[in-house]
């Protein structure tokens, strides 16, 4: 067994890395939907000013049977890295994924990295003893926190969106507007990020405590040009404060290309203005917003922690049902003698 890095300009071994990847992401999780290979490929290719991308195959002889990933964060939570370590399922069980972790321990180390983030999916009956949850265990990784991988199957009745939207708006209305947008206006979007850079540290985060992220404008807007070089779409509600003018609550669908499916990704409501259903305000309206504009998306799928009551709840009542667990794990890195 060899472990060599990976050249991301090298379409030849990229590709190999796809089928890898995409094998072990696939390996008993029916529900599981794969990007199409130039998007992903496109996406690890793009040159973030704020994390930077490191890849590694694992080699039997001339089969690549592993992948290891690892993001370097690089304007905050600098001593943090994030990684993951794919196996195929076929050549499992033979140590390639023990050898792998510690190049990426080595990797951290090299980096100045004292702690490592790791995920996983696995079902929930099998939240004791999957063994993804052992291997990480077993190598010095803590569960962090757990949360709810769901699925909305689409469409949600026009009837239940229009009664939940009128339910929130009589909580918000007078304070806030809320707005779906395929494209947020530049004079949201540092408003926007602000918000955007509090998930991580207003959104519950189980036992591990992350800086603010740094995102602004002009890498914001390097995200919507690489959607647009992916063929991705985006769709972002905002409540904005109509006193300020500023964005205090969003909510951001992704629509990978290829794909049926829409990807829930971060939703969050300022501190200080909680407590007047903009969370499922924005929520609502991206649905409307995406059965009328892309009526062929079949489905959604979101995660929240499992201590996240209050977003569990709005899920719940839009008919999202949990189909996996989507585990973090983190290790404390030893001093190097």
């Amino acid at each position: 067994m060899t472990i060599t890095p990976i050249d991301l300009a090298d379409d030849a071994t990229m590709s190999q890395m796809y089928a890898v990847v995409g094998a072990c992401r696939q390996h008993d999780r029916p529900l599981f939907v794969r990007p199409p290979q130039a998007a992903v490929i496109e996406e690890l290719r793009h040159a973030d000013p704020g994390e930077k991308v490191h890849l590694w195959a694992i080699w039997d002889g001339d089969t690549m049977v592993g992948v290891l990933t690892a993001w370097l964060f690089l304007t905050d939570n600098l001593t943090t890295m994030w990684c993951l370590v794919d196996v195929h399922p076929e050549h499992r069980g033979r140590g390639h994924g023990t050898r792998g972790l510690q190049v990426l321990v080595d990797f951290a180390r090299a980096n100045g990295r004292t702690r490592m983030v790791t995920e996983s999916h696995y079902p929930a009956d099998r939240a004791e003893d999957h063994p993804f949850r052992m291997f990480a265990e077993r190598r010095g990784f803590t569960l962090a926190q757990t949360e709810i991988i769901r699925r909305l199957e689409l469409p949600v009745a026009p009837d239940l969106l229009a009664q939940l939207a009128h339910e929130a708006r009589a909580a918000y209305q007078g304070r806030y507007r809320v707005e779906s947008y395929e494209e947020v206006p530049p004079a949201l979007r540092p408003s926007l990020c602000d918000c955007m850079n509090r998930l991580s540290t207003d959104a519950p985060s189980g036992q591990i405590d992350w800086e603010p992220e740094s995102l602004d404008p002009q890498r914001y807007q390097g995200y919507l040009d690489l959607d647009a070089r992916m063929g991705r779409g985006r769709l972002t509600a905002v409540a904005v404060e109509e006193r300020s003018g500023q964005v205090v609550a969003y909510s951001e669908l992704l629509l990978q290309p290829g794909t049926s499916r829409a990807s829930q990704w971060g939703t969050l409501v300022r501190v200080g203005h909680r407590g007047h259903r903009l969370g499922l305000a924005v929520k609502v309206a991206n649905l409307i917003a995406l059965q009328a504009r892309h009526p062929q998306r079949v489905d959604v799928t979101t995660g929240n922690a499992h201590d996240n009551p209050w977003m569990v709840s709005v899920n719940e009542r839009l008919g999202f049902q949990p189909i996996e667990l989507g585990p973090s794990f983190y290790r404390d890195l030893e001093p190097t003698a």
